[in-house]
């Protein structure tokens, strides 16, 4: 007798039993778990082997953040000295720098970087002989850190701010405004206390990741036993999504011509945000309006907030028209990478309904590529 799928609450309990780090024993269980539930829903699941510079993923934000802290701490320093030009030019290719720097180390970095190779795994599912169209998509691994992402995010967010303060300030040198000792200190306050915790960013192995991510997985799970025999969608389980997005970036290089409907963090509460980055996907945001007013499922669309990193960001960088349904509220954020992200604070009540709003979606897009030569999909 065909084993039955397992329900979206049971297999949370079972993913969310053990911290699941990149090359693990515990990751690669849970991925077996995957394969075999896929298989009784009639894919055909297939290991996805890559390798990759594990270094980004695990030094490259604290590391920016150190060098952006004493490019800031610096400029500040001579500009309260009343050094006239030298803030500015130092602040403008710094900043250049910092920035080239930062894009080459997370997107080439992880190809060519030849310290810290690892190997990870990504799980590809599709019926036989089916060119799916639209991915239903979530990273199993997990991670931890000093700080949760609310505390990194904000300290993200106010080293922007004090990055925009410095310019300002260097900018007005530069024309000759007068000193302004104590606003130099301000900005200088504000780096540091932005800085701290992106500098304490480092990776470690101390949290179950029970919403980030076996929330996500079991909803596209169970999105993909709500869709039944449909043809036309593929399911995607990405490693090292952790460590610079890895996985995501690695899947993609080989795609064409497909849309992904990523899952990263599914709270018993809170609204369900459709998320995106760069360019807005017309045409997956509209199918998910469509689909929210069809199944009565409330959504909202939104960019992925500052400072935050998810699959659908690596896909949509590849050109891949990409979103990400999350679901939660700020508290959620205070919980992701840290030892509280665990089955004592998430029962999974708000998997079902999510699930119904990704499944409803690929149907949405489904139907629109029925009607237009230019959707199909290889990969």
């Amino acid at each position: 007798m065909p084993r039955r799928p397992s329900p979206p609450d049971e297999l949370l309990r079972a993913f969310a039993a053990t911290p699941r780090a990149t090359g693990s024993a515990a990751l690669h269980s849970a991925r077996q778990r995957c394969a075999t539930e896929l298989t009784a829903l009639g894919y055909v699941a297939r290991e996805r082997p890559f390798e990759f510079s594990s270094f980004p993923g695990r030094f490259g934000t604290p590391l920016i953040g150190v060098l952006s802290v004493l490019l800031m701490a610096i400029v500040a320093h001579i500009g309260a000295r009343g050094d006239r030009f030298l803030p500015l030019a130092i602040l403008a290719g710094g900043g250049v720098v910092l920035g080239l720097s930062g894009r080459w180390l997370a997107s080439r970095g992880l190809d060519f970087l030849p310290i810290g190779r690892r190997k990870g795994v990504n799980l590809d599912a599709r019926r036989d002989g089916d060119a799916p169209a639209v991915w239903l998509c979530a990273h199993l691994d997990t991670k931890s850190q000093p700080v949760p992402t609310l505390v990194r995010t904000a300290g993200v967010f106010l080293l922007i701010v004090a990055g925009i303060a410095l310019l300002a300030l260097a900018v007005a040198a530069a024309a000759g405004a007068g000193p302004t000792e104590g606003l130099w200190l301000g900005a200088t306050v504000m780096t540091l206390a932005g800085g701290i915790p992106v500098v304490l960013s480092v990776v470690g192995d101390g949290s179950n990741g029970a919403l980030d991510n076996a929330s996500g997985v079991a909803a596209v799970l169970a999105a993909a036993q709500q869709l039944g025999s449909t043809r036309g969608v593929g399911i995607l389980i990405t490693d090292a999504e952790e460590l610079g997005l890895a996985g995501a970036r690695a899947w993609a290089r080989d795609a064409r011509r497909l849309k992904v409907l990523n899952c990263d963090g599914v709270d018993d509460t809170g609204m369900i945000n459709v998320l995106y980055t760069g360019q807005p996907p017309q045409g997956v945001l509209g199918a998910a309006r469509a689909a929210s007013q069809r199944t009565g499922v409330p959504c909202r669309t939104r960019r992925i907030p500052v400072g935050i990193l998810m699959d659908s960001v690596a896909f949509t960088e590849a050109g891949l028209p990409s979103v990400s349904f999350s679901r939660g509220t700020y508290r959620s954020l205070a919980r992701v990478h840290s030892a509280s992200d665990s089955l004592d604070n998430l029962r999974g009540t708000g998997i079902d309904e999510t699930a119904t709003l990704i499944a409803a979606t690929a149907r949405m897009l489904l139907g629109e590529g029925k009607t237009s030569s230019t959707e199909g999909a290889t990969h």
